[in-house]
């Protein structure tokens, strides 16, 4: 594959990105390696720490509790 920087106009971008066949193209955001890296710490942060992190579904049903006493206010 290569790669292509191009420039289109911000009001045609999702016309653009529809007409593109999805099996020959790969669309990579302009800032996708700062992301990559910035997950990979992320990542590494959780693999050093993993007891300091809780379960999703813990903290969502300890956010939900918390929304519904704030609601009750």
């Amino acid at each position: 594959m290569q790669t292509v920087h191009l420039l289109i106009e911000d009001d045609y971008i999702e016309d653009f990105m529809k007409m593109l066949p999805r099996d020959k193209v790969a669309v990579i955001e302009e800032d996708f390696k700062d992301n990559r890296d910035l997950l990979q710490k992320e990542l590494q942060k959780y693999h050093d720490g993993a007891d300091s992190f809780g379960m999703y579904y813990e903290s969502m049903t300890l956010l939900n509790g918390w929304l519904h006493e704030r609601e009750k206010e």
